[in-house]
């Protein structure tokens, strides 16, 4: 709720808290939340201290007008969807918002030590879309660093790989905050979240190949002297060139991103061969959609980067890493 405060007849107030004991004067628009200070020093050890005895924003809290705090250099966009999260104000949290504004607020609950309160509320925010473009993805990934959400972490990088073919070095331009976000230098070396991003994109491009390649064996591999029709070679020419009429043959994928790959695959009919069989009892019509179908679905499932490798900049074994990889 949006009031108009009496004695500033120009000014309005937001209300997170209708009987609130402190107004939030922040940014230099002077964006005024109303809140019950508390609520705010429960969900924050920024505010049990900022609002306590030993400073003067702690003063005079209780009378009969709520004690306004002055917080010019803050976000009031930012600050106020969290104040509205803290008091409980369901009715008026967006359920999506723009990657920027996630960022800001993760950056901003970082800043007031409120993480913990918007921990169920950021794993709507914090979800993936296939369109959305790689910085977008580079803000909701920066935004789960910092709120500590590995699996919302995993999810968004899988997304960076899945979905965009290009080079993330756009993640480090100089202008972008998100180079002061990740840490792009680990124990005095680069260890960059664009380094693992590209690893993990060239990891799962190869098995994707391994799929890919895997089809042109399903008619067997063992064309023995006990076969007279080269059963399992006429099968993998036939396969090997219907990749290529498919344009997904190793060189023609690499300009591709690996989820149009995906979608190719799941299109393709199976390869007809010509010709006739013989008498050997081991040959069979190849399913190589269904073995094709098993293969993906196991691909599919794959995980993106693990921010706890990412955080104590380490991808060994012995890690105790909250997702599984």
């Amino acid at each position: 709720m949006t009031i108009e405060n009496s004695n500033r007849l120009s000014t309005l107030i937001t209300e997170a808290a209708s009987n609130g004991d402190v107004v939030l004067v922040v940014g230099t628009g002077e964006k005024r939340v109303r809140v019950c200070s508390g609520v705010l020093k429960i969900a924050s050890k920024y505010f049990t201290a900022l609002l306590g005895p030993h400073f003067n924003e702690g003063h005079d809290i209780g009378g009969n007008e709520p004690k306004e705090v002055m917080m010019p250099y803050d976000n009031a966009k930012a600050l106020e969807i969290i104040c509205n999260v803290i008091h409980l104000r369901n009715d008026v949290v967006p359920k999506s918002l723009d990657s920027a504004d996630i960022l800001d607020i993760a950056i901003t609950a970082d800043k007031f030590d409120c993480i913990v309160a918007l921990k169920h509320v950021s794993t709507i925010w914090l979800n993936p879309k296939e369109k959305e473009t790689v910085m977008g993805l580079g803000n909701l990934m920066a935004a789960a660093y910092i709120l500590n959400d590995p699996q919302a972490f995993s999810d968004i990088t899988r997304a960076m790989i899945f979905h965009h073919k290009d080079s993330y070095l756009l993640l480090t331009d100089s202008d972008v905050v998100l180079v002061d976000i990740l840490p792009w230098k680990v124990f005095g070396k680069y260890y960059c979240a664009i380094f693992l991003l590209e690893e993990r994109r060239s990891q799962l491009r190869t098995e994707l190949l391994q799929i890919i390649l895997k089809g042109a064996t399903d008619a067997g591999t063992d064309d023995n002297g006990n076969c007279k029709c080269a059963w399992s070679s006429r099968h993998s020419l036939v396969y090997l060139d219907l990749l290529r009429i498919q344009e997904i043959n190793p060189s023609q994928i690499l300009n591709t991103t690996i989820s149009h790959v995906i979608t190719r695959l799941e299109q393709m009919n199976d390869p007809v061969v010509s010709g006739t069989q013989c008498s050997y009892r081991w040959h069979s019509t190849p399913s190589y959609r269904s073995q094709r179908s098993w293969r993906l679905e196991t691909f599919m499932k794959s995980n993106g980067l693990c921010i706890d490798c990412l955080r104590f900049g380490t991808t060994a074994v012995e890690q105790n890493c909250r997702i599984k990889h």
